[in-house]
């Protein structure tokens, strides 16, 4: 298995790495690949089909596939071809770019930076393999024949005469709402399910601070989906990286029903129409920042504050008005 979607003079292979950072590597990418969260969610790409449950976290109610209700876990076909591919891995032939490989190549062993950059390549393996599942079943091995059927029109009491756009078909089953901009990908389509993975492997798209220069690693990031964690970025806590650290690199065998799927524990968050300004990001390609920020209608209490916090001092004020 090559998880190398698109092999150009400026990715270069792992195998280029000394001893002691590849085998770190090695250690953690097989760590989170033995876990079932990783078979359950490679085999939905390979299927071509979100099971149910997975897709009633992050898809909207407005133009979701009511076929999809069925289908409550992955087929055995597709989890036989994910061991397979699983069990022909060498991350010696895989490849990212030189700058991320220089990187983390230079990072002391054990210091915070030498953490971050495996963290770094780390999530762009876990992306590259699902473009590679992606693109290799061409969209999936059970993938729909048809775009989902459209919903049927909103008519607002009043505003009868107003007419709503159709909602157009979304490029791909699996995918981030914000990262849709398949055009600027390098790897189109398949990037937006790559995204996908990472938020069903971390809770969502990992990001960094890259700082002034846009190529440091400083903090690490988490952009989760709406539904399931706020809309709002956060940043891992130290004890957060930590406990990344100790259970993707652990020698022990790997628990099956591990999850390293992130929360947020640290407050303020970022709004995502200003992480870009923040340098706070990936890639600069992944998501177009539009000219006005988006107003919202609805805020989530966990994108503003720790939802504990709040239900704590709403059941104070409640009491004293009581008093």
């Amino acid at each position: 298995m090559s998880a190398d979607p698109a092999p150009d003079s400026t990715r270069f292979a792992l195998s280029t790495l000394t001893q002691e950072h590849l085998a770190t590597l090695d250690q953690a990418l097989s760590n989170i690949l033995s876990t079932d969260l990783a078979y359950e969610t490679y085999a939905q790409i390979v299927d071509g089909l979100p099971t149910r449950d997975v897709y009633e976290d992050y898809y909207v109610s407005r133009g979701r596939r009511v076929d999809y209700d069925n289908n409550l876990r992955p087929s055995q076909q597709a989890m036989d071809i994910v061991k397979a591919q699983r069990e022909s891995l060498d991350i010696k032939e895989l490849y990212i770019d030189a700058e991320t490989i220089e990187a983390y190549q230079k990072a002391e062993k054990c210091s915070s930076e030498f953490t971050r950059r495996m963290m770094e390549i780390v999530a762009i393996l876990c992306h590259d393999i699902a473009v590679y599942l992606y693109t290799k079943y061409e969209g999936g091995i059970r993938k729909p024949s048809s775009p989902p059927p459209q919903p049927e029109p909103v008519v607002l009491p009043g505003f009868e005469d107003i007419k709503f756009a159709p909602i157009p078909p979304l490029p791909a089953e699996f995918f981030h709402h914000s990262y849709l901009d398949w055009e600027q990908y390098p790897n189109g389509v398949a990037d937006i399910v790559g995204y996908w993975a990472e938020y069903r492997l971390f809770g969502g798209v990992m990001l960094f601070d890259r700082g002034e220069s846009g190529t440091e690693c400083k903090n690490v990031y988490i952009h989760p989906i709406g539904p399931v964690g706020g809309y709002f970025i956060f940043e891992l806590t130290e004890a957060q990286v930590q406990q990344f650290v100790d259970s993707a690199l652990s020698e022990q065998k790997p628990d099956p029903s591990l999850k390293l799927r992130f929360k947020c524990q640290k407050w303020p968050r970022i709004d995502p129409y200003d992480a870009m300004s923040l340098n706070v990001y990936r890639d600069k390609y992944e998501r177009k920042i539009s000219d006005q920020r988006p107003q919202r209608c609805v805020r989530r209490v966990e994108d503003m504050e720790d939802p504990e916090e709040y239900r704590k001092r709403m059941d104070s004020r409640t009491w004293n008005r009581r008093d």
